[in-house]
Formats: structure tokens, sequence, C-alpha cells
């Protein structure tokens, strides 16, 4: 049975192109993409100090459930950014395409919330998705979800990613994290690695509420660099080698995670290309055997 849903997940994945109930009182309609996709837009998993948490789900038509499902988290400097932003709803589609359920979340936004709440909020889709309601709704295998997120969203994946510690099919952890442009050390001894832009540079402090890292207690405890352990899930790690965040953010993540035994995957490409801009169709097929290894046919891993 594994080996078929595999197959099968691995064929649709490979066949996709190049391309960038909720809680509401009125259900969004759901409408098909490419006769093989089901769209529900605005799903609200969550209520926060007032605001409506969304997110859009891509759901495979025909796929056999229970179907592996990814959570996708946009960038946009923590300050701005949907779940509809920078090509988020054609990456949605594209792995639902091919297979896998998506899930395209917002999360409350800088200056007016800091850390932690986008992590919380990303954790309580997690926990939303998990429910018996959506996963009889979804079709999907709860203990087989794992994480999409691109340059501040990278940054929220990592960090739910090295979350807590044990089984990888439950709870707030999740099966495999695809950080794209991820900074994963935001103390100030992470400015010593590689040559940060004032524009990161700036985005973290607004992340973290801070005004210099002088003085920003909650810096070690928002990286996810220092929450590695050998039970944390399986890693992608797509990064430039002279784009916004500096190659060194990444490569410290992997050699850290290869220290205690968990699988990673560190592309490195050349140029100044970020976040979804490294989603080339090498790098795709790359994050595909992935997924379809680490996510679709998991072992999952329990140590």
């Amino acid at each position: 049975m594994k080996k078929c849903r595999a197959l099968e997940a691995c064929v649709g994945l490979l066949a996709v192109g190049l391309v960038l109930s909720g809680c509401a009182a009125t259900p969004p309609v759901a409408r098909t993409h490419s006769d093989s996709v089901v769209l529900q837009n605005d799903l609200q998993y969550g209520t926060v100090s007032g605001q409506k948490l969304l997110l859009n789900a891509c759901l495979p038509k025909s796929s056999q459930a229970p179907t592996a499902a990814m959570i996708l988290i946009h960038g946009g400097g923590f300050d701005s950014g949907t779940k509809d932003f920078g090509g988020m709803n054609a990456l949605c589609s594209e792995l639902a395409d091919g297979g896998i359920a998506a899930f395209s979340v917002d999360y409350r936004l800088a200056p007016e919330f800091a850390y932690p709440a986008q992590v919380n909020d990303v954790t309580d889709a997690l926990a939303w998705l998990r429910e018996s309601a959506q996963v009889a709704e979804f079709g999907i295998d709860p203990e087989r979800i794992g994480l999409f997120g691109s340059s501040a969203g990278a940054i929220i994946a990592s960090s739910i990613g090295t979350k807590g510690t044990g089984s990888l099919t439950g709870g707030d952890r999740v099966a495999a994290v695809v950080a794209m442009s991820p900074a994963v050390d935001l103390t100030e001894n992470g400015l010593l690695l590689g040559d940060p832009s004032k524009m990161a540079i700036d985005s973290i402090l607004q992340y973290l509420g801070c005004s210099d890292f002088t003085d920003c207690s909650n810096s070690r405890e928002a990286s996810p660099l220092y929450a590695v352990d050998k039970t944390d899930p399986a890693f992608y790690i797509a990064i430039s080698e002279k784009e916004l965040v500096p190659v060194e953010q990444g490569k410290a993540m992997a050699l850290a995670l290869k220290r205690v035994g968990v699988p990673v995957a560190l592309d490195v490409k050349s140029g100044k290309r970020h976040a979804l801009e490294l989603l080339d169709e090498a790098t795709r097929m790359s994050i595909r055997q992935f997924l379809i290894e680490n996510l679709v046919d998991s072992t999952r891993r329990t140590d």
C-alpha cells in the first residue's frame, strides 16, 4: 500500500510543470484546478486578539485518502505578505497536483505582533489540521504533515521543526521541513555568519520585537539553530551564495542537523536568488524526491 501511494505521488509530482468547514459562518466555495485539484479559500483555523486566522486548502481531487499534507508559510519580512503572496497559490496547487494536500496559511504580522506570535499561529494551524473533523474533511493523514517555508516563513518552519522532541507523528511535531533561504541564528553571534544585509537585520529585529541584538533576551530562544536535536524531522535547505540571507546561515543549520544524525539536504545555489526564486526545475525535482522519501513514503521516525 505504501509503495503504491509513493508511486502515485511520484508520478504526479514529476508531471507538474514549472509554475510558480473552518470556523467561518459561510463555508468557502470550492472550485477545481486543472481537473485534479479542489481549492477551498479563506478557511478559518483560529482567532487571536480578535483577528481571524485564515488558510487556503489545495486538495488532490482523485488521490486515495489519507494523503500526506504540507503547510505553506509565506515570506515578506514578517511585516507583509499573505497566504496568497509571492507564488504561494501556484505552489499550493502544484503540490496538490502531485498528490499532496497543501495548506497556505496566514499568520499575524510584525511590528504589531512579535515572536512567538507567528510560530504560535502556524502551530495552531497544524493542531487544527490534526483535529478529527479536518482529517476527515480533507482526507489527510495526521501523522504525515510537513512544512514549507519561504524566507521569513522558512524561519517559522525551522522553528516549529526543531520545537519539542520525540515522535514526528503528532502534537506540535512535523515529518519534514523544506526551508527556502532560512536565517537560523537570530542572536548577536548570528551576525558573524557571513555579511547580513541591513534589510535582513531590520526584519529579524522587528520579528523579535527588539531595537538591537545586544538587548534582545528572546533571540536565542527564537533561533532554530539552538533547538536542534536528534529527534527533529528531515530538512531540505535551499539558499544562494550571495543572497539576502548569508549562505553561512544555511550551512550552520545543515551542520547542526548532521551532527545529531538528522537527515538534511543542503542545496546551495550560485548567484543572488532568494526564497521562492530558487525554485528552478532542478530544485523542484530535488524537493519532490525529498518529500517522497520523507513525507509521502515516510518511515515515521519515532525516536
